[in-house]
């Protein structure tokens, strides 16, 4: 295929689970010898109104995570954002999205972010985009934004969410369950001697993996310091994102010693590290974070997640029997306590996330994204 073939990665904003995802396609797909290019919508597209929504959501989200549910769940919502979307695209959008692909050289359009992914779907729909468009799922919930108008192929999560997606419409052959995208070090972990000798972490000790302070929703703080009391032996590894008022107040506990570490952001090769050392993994549900757990066949204790996407995750962790409920971050953390002395119950929960850890989704993923810009090089008269 020639360098001419190749995809745009189109998603929100950085740091997010929607970029993390994009990333993890593309390396998967540079090491097979795919072509990429990328587009952060907000920094990149429309950096004021970008910087706006992802503001606004955020500060939602931590004001008033109900009425976020609502409004995620709300047919009367999706109308409004159907209104605004058609707008976006007739005055002007769709102009920008035609110039915008051009340029990249493009065959084919790969967007993780549903609404991004839905003005994609309709700009395709009404032909103006003549290029195929690939929507990828990031959370293991089916919002009816994935299906309306569907994109050309749809990489779900699971069968589960295929079937979800049928019901709301989408043709099967659109459909492919590939896994929430992870990156591709999670497709080789370190087992946990190695990890933990990378890591300078004691072979024999409790370990703690704990996250979901990035954004600054989480009471992390006060779990870690429930966790390394009520685990006197416990080694904890706290993941803080970009999030340094967090990382500078834990960095403060001088009296945990050398139990506490705490990290900034961090490469995803470290993250695999970090999971393939512990024993559990006390934070939110995140999409991407909660296949990263299954992957790595990490237990999660759930702290409460957030209304819509993160309630999905939850619920899927569970049925699946990877993950218990903690509760608040506090409760959380002494249940993962409860928990790093009995190898029994990790056992069994490490045994149901073997059942439905999807290593390879992000190669997965690449592989269908080649297969679709092969039949779209052809159509379009492109070598390869």
């Amino acid at each position: 295929m020639s360098q001419a073939a190749r995809a745009l990665l189109v998603y929100g904003y950085e740091p997010s689970g929607h970029s993390a995802a994009a990333h993890a396609i593309e390396e998967a797909g540079l090491r097979a010898g795919l072509a990429f290019s990328s587009i952060e919508i907000a920094a990149d597209h429309h950096p004021a109104a970008g910087l706006a929504v992802a503001r606004g959501y955020h500060g939602l989200l931590r004001a008033a995570p109900g009425l976020y549910g609502a409004v995620y769940r709300s047919p009367w919502a999706r109308e409004v954002l159907r209104a605004v979307r058609g707008a976006y695209l007739s005055l002007g959008g769709a102009r920008r999205l035609r110039e915008g692909v051009r340029r990249s050289g493009a065959a084919v359009v790969v967007c993780p972010q549903a609404a991004v992914a839905a003005v994609l779907a309709e700009a395709r729909r009404r032909g103006d985009l003549d290029i195929p468009v690939v929507s990828v799922l990031t959370d293991y919930g089916v919002h009816p934004f994935w299906a309306d108008p569907p994109a050309d192929l749809i990489l779900a999560p699971d069968g589960a969410a295929v079937d979800a997606l049928a019901a709301l419409g989408v043709p099967r052959a659109r459909l492919r369950a590939t896994g929430i995208p992870v990156h591709p070090a999670f497709d080789s972990l370190p087992s946990r001697e190695e990890a933990r000798r990378s890591l300078a972490l004691p072979s024999a000790a409790p370990v703690a993996l704990m996250s979901g302070g990035g954004k600054g929703l989480g009471g992390i703080d006060r779990a870690a310091a429930a966790l390394l009391a009520a685990s006197p032996r416990a080694r904890l590894l706290v993941l803080c994102g970009a999030n340094d008022r967090l990382r500078a107040a834990l960095s403060s506990r001088r009296e945990a010693g050398a139990r506490l570490r705490v990290f900034g952001p961090q490469p995803p090769e470290l993250v695999a590290a970090m999971m393939a050392a512990a024993d559990v993994h006390v934070g939110k549900p995140g999409g991407l974070s909660a296949a990263e757990s299954l992957a790595a066949l990490l237990p999660m204790v759930l702290t409460l997640p957030l209304p819509g996407q993160e309630e999905a995750n939850a619920r899927r962790l569970l049925a699946l029997g990877a993950a218990v409920d903690g509760g608040p971050p506090e409760r959380a953390a002494r249940i993962a306590a409860t928990l790093l002395l009995d190898p029994a119950a990790l056992l069994k929960l490490r045994a149901a996330a073997s059942g439905a850890g999807r290593s390879g989704s992000a190669a997965r993923a690449a592989a269908e994204i080649a297969g679709l810009l092969g039949a779209s090089a052809g159509r379009l008269g492109i070598s390869r």
